[in-house]
């Protein structure tokens, strides 16, 4: 069988190509690196000859909504005369779960268009809509990197391994056309904020995960489950911590790496366009006000000055950072599920726990937080000068540092 594989020197693209052929099918990787152009149509005749299945894994340049709008359009028309022309029996398309939950996300309203098309098309169809990847998980905390903290949200994913996409399209692609839409996602759901903890940790970064509260984008809300699978959706293999396993293994010299604490966004220059184009948008969409980079300066500064294991107690770990809140800077509701002291060094600051007593402190003095606690005021006490103070935490490795609460 002939399979043409547009978008094939893509992420989902190689993998495909290579999975296809040791399956023993002929194909076809077409994309302009290939000398192919679904935009104007060269290359396609040629690429399309003979072919009975077209798989389109291919992205445009940048996410920006004209573009994004364009390329969808053109590209899905072209192909669908040229595949028509051709005799292709079966056309495939990757496209991304949640789409009609965020309509006025101009990326999703684009492939929203791209699937209508091949939905009006005379072309027998299959519509794959995966979740996120495992490889854009530290993409994610760079794009909303500040200093050395990463303030997430804690909407839920469902995440998978490319490996996984591309073997749920092969299956796909040889098989009968659904003309209908089948979603396919990780065997587990994690809160975006924990799974970039895991991640940064198993990549002995030492960024700190700042948990936020879902939100809102471009006025559509952003609930908890806005980017999960419906519960028919088809369950890959590969687990989180045994991808973590493999990509530790596969880590290069540590000599190579990034300085600790710093951004890993300095390093991204030369990785796949689409992968930090994808990265950036889910990174957009999950990011709740407040936490996206423009805004981020407005908030608390986090500075780390010690991480160390509790000694004795397994699974446990001993954290020491300053806190710096610009005037009148309040923050949310939230908890930290672990033992928390704080030590003033600069300005004041007010503090209570749900059930305490609010209490404002000077240079010098202390305040103290139990697992349980509900920290609900924790502000600047002043409106025109910045404040200052001491953490000292103990809590469980690999657990978000701050957690939304009520």
């Amino acid at each position: 069988m002939k399979i043409v594989v547009i978008g094939g020197s893509g992420l989902i693209g190689k993998r495909l190509v290579n999975t296809l052929r040791a399956r023993g099918h002929q194909v076809v990787a077409a994309s302009s690196t290939f000398g192919v152009n679904t935009l104007s149509g060269e290359g396609l005749v040629e690429a399309l000859a003979g072919a009975s299945v077209v798989v389109d894994v291919s992205n445009p340049s940048s996410f920006e909504i004209a573009t994004a709008m364009n390329f969808f359009e053109t590209s899905t028309r072209n192909l669908l005369v040229y595949e028509a022309a051709a005799g292709v029996g079966h056309h495939v398309a990757l496209s991304v779960v949640g789409l009609e939950r965020l309509p006025e996300y101009g990326y999703f309203r684009a492939k929203l268009v791209q699937e209508n098309l091949i939905k009006a098309s005379s072309i027998p169809y299959s519509i794959i809509r995966a979740t996120q990847f495992f490889e854009f998980i530290g993409r994610i905390a760079d794009e909303v990197t500040e200093g050395n903290t990463v303030r997430l949200s804690s909407a839920l994913l469902q995440p998978m391994a490319a490996d996984d996409v591309a073997g749920a399209l092969a299956m796909v692609s040889v098989g009968t056309p659904v003309n209908g839409t089948v979603e396919i996602a990780g065997p587990e759901q994690f809160h975006l904020d924990e799974v970039n903890w895991q991640g940064l940790t198993a990549l002995n970064d030492s960024r700190m995960v700042i948990s936020k509260p879902p939100g809102c984008y471009f006025g559509e809300a952003l609930n908890e489950k806005t980017l999960v699978p419906d519960k028919d959706a088809q369950l890959s293999e590969t687990r989180f911590d045994s991808w973590l396993g493999q990509r530790a293994n596969q880590r290069p010299n540590k000599s190579h790496q990034p300085p600790a604490g710093t951004s890993r966004r300095e390093h991204v220059s030369g990785k796949s366009t689409t992968m930090v184009a994808l990265a950036v948008l889910v990174a957009c969409i999950l990011a709740i006000s407040g936490s996206l980079i423009a805004q981020a300066k407005a908030e608390e500064t986090i500075t780390p000055l010690l991480t160390n294991d509790l000694a004795g107690v397994a699974g446990k770990e001993v954290l020491m950072y300053t806190v710096d809140f610009p005037p009148s800077f309040s923050s949310p509701i939230h908890r930290h599920n672990a033992q928390v002291s704080v030590y003033v060094l600069e300005g004041s600051v007010v503090m209570q726990v749900r059930g305490g007593k609010e209490v404002t402190l000077g240079p010098g003095q202390s305040f103290y937080e139990s697992p349980n606690d509900i920290h609900i005021v924790s502000r600047n006490a002043s409106s025109t000068k910045p404040a200052k103070f001491l953490v000292s935490l103990i809590h469980e490795k690999g657990a978000p540092l701050v957690i939304p609460a009520k």
